[in-house]
């Protein structure tokens, strides 16, 4: 059977400013057009990883066009553009996030409103204040932003947050916030194709070039986020040495065969971290998890926890090996603590039941 990418997503994720643009001046000088393609790199990254076809207009330091980048998302026929930004103002700092879409988004079915509104509201989570949704016109009653006026999709403008501000900036870490921003664009705009698409009928390995390496890639940067050892790749593609390295410590921490070769299991076990149910619990799984034990329910649970850590960092970050040991312990207490449990470690009923409402329900 061959895998079939028709109906994946597609998103375009682009980064203000760029090249001899630097966008807005903020503390101790960082650029907006270097934060703002890291946050867009980011959550390319994640969205990939879940099997989202991503649109990019730059990823690395380039001057970028506003007509070329509509053009291309309007082109690829994407399902909605995010373009990522950093606000500034003149005199006393201002602080928190807002969007700007369409005047013709109410034509669109408000898709654009929709997806600004989950963006802001999972940063407001993050302790950034929500400013709104906003639209501006011009003197003729078009779309102020370029890439507002020129696309033909549901498009929103995010102000991420204030560059000039010490406190925002502070709080501003790229990759929580990149994951709330993919969480918020996955939640308006679900993947249709069952996320990781299906195991494309023959081995994955070194030498092959194409989509589906770019999604193996993808989705190992994503498991590399709690698995360093696993390294970083560049998304290109090509199944290089770097990638068969990446691939056999993959299969290496999951208990495969680590010869390097994206077989059925290796991309089932791809599927299963990369895929829809990523950041979700399954059902209890009906005895106590305790300290000593080795599963997947320990790894269910450290992947589970990794995400309450984004936004309590007093948890701490954990290797999602499957294996309870001496770190998970002090992870697990500490969430019991926080979740007014018994901060014992073992993992019952009422455990898994607040870990579920935490991370969602399968």
């Amino acid at each position: 059977m061959r895998g079939s990418f028709d109906m994946a997503r597609k998103i375009a994720v682009y980064a203000g400013h760029g090249g001899s643009d630097s966008g807005a001046i903020g503390v101790d000088g960082i650029r907006e057009k270097d934060v703002s393609l890291a946050i867009s790199n980011a959550v390319t990254g994640i969205l990939r990883g879940w099997g989202y076809t991503v649109i990019n207009n730059r990823t690395t330091d380039v001057n970028r066009s506003i007509t070329r980048d509509a053009a291309a998302a309007n082109d690829n026929k994407a399902d909605a553009t995010i373009e990522i930004h950093l606000n500034s103002n003149d005199g006393s700092p201002g602080t928190g996030s807002e969007a700007f879409i369409s005047v013709r988004d109410p034509q669109r079915g408000n898709q654009a409103r929709n997806l600004a509104s989950a963006i802001l509201t999972r940063l407001a989570n993050l302790g950034f204040r929500n400013r709104g949704v906003f639209t501006s016109v011009n003197t003729s009653g078009l779309d102020t932003f370029g890439i507002l006026r020129l696309t033909n999709m549901p498009t929103v403008l995010l102000e991420t947050a204030f560059i000039n501000n010490p406190a925002d900036m502070a709080r501003l870490n790229i990759n929580v916030v990149a994951s709330e921003i993919a969480d918020g664009i996955r939640q308006v705009f679900p993947l249709t194709g069952g996320g990781f698409p299906a195991y494309p009928g023959s081995p994955v390995r070194m030498g092959d070039r194409g989509e589906n390496v770019r999604r193996i890639q993808g989705c190992l940067n994503r498991v590399a986020t709690n698995n360093p050892s696993i390294g970083r790749l560049s998304e290109d593609g090509v199944f290089g040495a770097m990638t068969q390295a990446s691939v056999r410590e993959f299969q290496r921490i999951f208990g495969l065969n680590p010869d390097g070769v994206v077989g059925p299991l290796t991309w089932a076990a791809l599927t299963r971290e990369c895929g829809t149910s990523q950041g979700t619990m399954p059902p209890y799984p009906g005895s106590l998890i305790r300290p000593g034990d080795r599963n997947e329910s320990v790894r269910q649970i450290q992947r589970c926890i990794n995400r309450v850590a984004a936004n309590q960092i007093a948890i701490g970050r954990l290797v999602e090996d499957g294996s309870y040991e001496q770190s998970t312990f002090c992870a697990i207490t500490t969430f019991q603590r926080i979740s007014g449990l018994t901060p014992d470690g073992i993992i019952g009923p009422l455990t898994w039941a607040a870990l579920t409402r935490e991370c969602g329900a399968a």
